[in-house]
């Protein structure tokens, strides 16, 4: 399974979170994903990236928490980042987005396709 794919014509980072996540997977996730980030410079200066939580399972509360806590620490993945437009897909309906969904507004097509995507692979 490819856990990282980025939307060239939006200029969109998506890291799928499918799958059981223990700490040393999340890990490697996360630093694939920052050489990603470093590798492509944001269009506008502002890199886009939306984490797909819906077929997550945590080996524990403990590794969420762990995983939550480095990834806002040690890759500045969180909403005070100017540098980062950054939301969370998660389960529970509809593609039920974070509420920094309002970074995406200009990117509501985008947003779309990628939610009808991932549903219709989940059927």
């Amino acid at each position: 399974m490819n856990f990282y794919s980025y939307l060239e014509d939006h200029d969109i980072h998506v890291l799928d979170c499918a799958g059981k996540v223990d700490l040393a997977t999340g890990l490697a996730r996360l630093h694939r994903l920052s050489q990603e980030l470093d590798g492509r410079p944001a269009r506008d200066g502002v890199h886009r990236l939306l984490i797909d939580f819906r077929h997550t399972e945590w080996a524990s509360e403990d590794v969420h928490r762990e995983l939550s806590r480095v990834t806002r620490r040690d890759f500045a993945l969180n909403a005070e980042n100017a540098s980062l437009r950054l939301a969370f897909v998660f389960r529970g309906g509809k593609g039920v987005v974070s509420h920094s969904e309002r970074w995406f507004d200009d990117d509501a097509e985008a947003l779309a396709w990628l939610l009808n995507d991932r549903t219709e692979d989940a059927k």
